[in-house]
Order: C-alpha cells, then structure tokens, then sequence
C-alpha cells in the first residue's frame, strides 16, 4: 500500500535533469519514486541515466523508445541511442510494460502510454474519435481492478477523469518541452507538479485535487 509517490515523466538521456528531479523528490520524503520509460533517445548520456534510475531504486516501466532500441528500429531518429553497456542493456530488457500498485483509494496502474499500447497519444485536448480509436484507454475504464493510470508518451502534464479510470501524467524532463515532474499523494488526494528546469527544479508549478474516477457509463 503505497500513500505518497514521485513521479518522473520520459527521461530521453537528461541525467543531469533527472539527478536533480531525484534530489528532489528524496527530499520530498516519497514512498518510492516511479518512471514512465522513454529513457533512451536524447542527447545526454544514456548509460548514465540508466545507471542513476538503478542505483536510486527508481522503479521503471518500458516506453516505446525502450522497445524501437532493442529491437533495432527508428535509430535514424535525431539523438538516436546507438549501443549502451551491457549492464544498461540487462536493465532495459528487464522493464515490464506495466507496473500495479495498491493506494488508500483505489489500484493504479503504472505505463508508458495508455496500458499496452505504449504509442497512444492521450493529451488534454484528445477529444471525439480520436478516444474512440483507443481501444486500450476503454480496456482501463471497464477494468475494476484499476482505478488511476500514470502514463506519459505526450510529454504533456495532465490530470484527467474519465469513467472508471483517473488519468496522471507527470509531463517530461526532456528540455526541448516543459520540464515538469511530480508528487502524488492517493492518502490526501492531491497532485503537485514541480519545475524540473535547471536553476528552478523542485518549484511548484501547480497544486491539484486529485479526483476519483467517474462513474461507470
């Protein structure tokens, strides 16, 4: 049962970022401090960053950058990661796709992008068909052993309620866009957003209710 949680968004190789957001976050006396994946890919150093995630304890889950990196693909992408240590390989072949966790109120489920789908683009503004073609986002909202996703993939920090599922995504801390990570308290249901930025990391940016999930259709 875990109350009080970090969270840290896609990472894409910002381990100065990242040791800065983990300061943080420690200081901030969390129950454990989790990540949504998209660690590779970036212009800092990929063997760095997956060696501060493990030697922080920060517990990770794989993202479609993970899964194009094992597998040989998109390595034409702009800051593509080409070869990591073989001990930062065993770390990335070891991420699930998904991690649960039981909180005060209710079961969430820790992804990359929206359950099994680590591609899905859920944003603020996904409205109309584009939630209908997201057969795993209706998966989640019927499954009643989950009751909060945190996700990322969009690099966009959101709180958003749906029936039967309350979506968090912390943001990123790539610094091409915002950089945002985050606490979650599921005893006081309450969600702090946090600057990640350099000279800023550890300011708050917003402070939210965290809502329940709403009702079934």
């Amino acid at each position: 049962m875990l109350n009080r949680l970090g969270v840290i968004g896609d990472v894409h190789c910002a381990s100065e970022t990242l040791e800065r957001a983990l300061d943080a976050l420690e200081a901030m006396n969390v129950e454990a401090i989790l990540c949504v994946g998209d660690l590779v890919d970036g212009p800092g150093d990929a063997d760095a960053t997956l060696g501060l995630l493990q030697t922080r304890r920060v517990q990770c889950v794989a993202g479609n950058h993970e899964r194009w990196f094992l597998d040989g693909e998109q390595r034409s992408l702009e800051s593509a990661t080409l070869e990591v240590s073989r001990a930062s390989r065993a770390f990335i072949e070891s991420l699930p796709k998904g991690r649960r966790y039981a909180t005060p109120n209710g079961n969430a489920l820790l992804c990359h992008g929206v359950g099994e789908d680590d591609e899905a683009w859920l944003r603020p503004d996904t409205r109309g068909y584009a939630l209908q073609d997201m057969p795993t986002l209706r998966e989640l909202m019927l499954d009643e052993d989950v009751d909060f996703m945190i996700g990322g993939h969009t690099h966009q920090r959101m709180i958003r309620v749906f029936p039967g599922l309350t979506v968090i995504n912390a943001g990123t801390i790539h610094r091409k866009d915002e950089q945002t990570f985050m606490v979650v308290d599921f005893g006081a249901m309450r969600a702090e957003f946090y600057s990640a930025a350099e000279g800023k990391t550890g300011e708050l940016i917003e402070e939210l209710h965290l809502p329940m999930p709403g009702p079934v259709e």
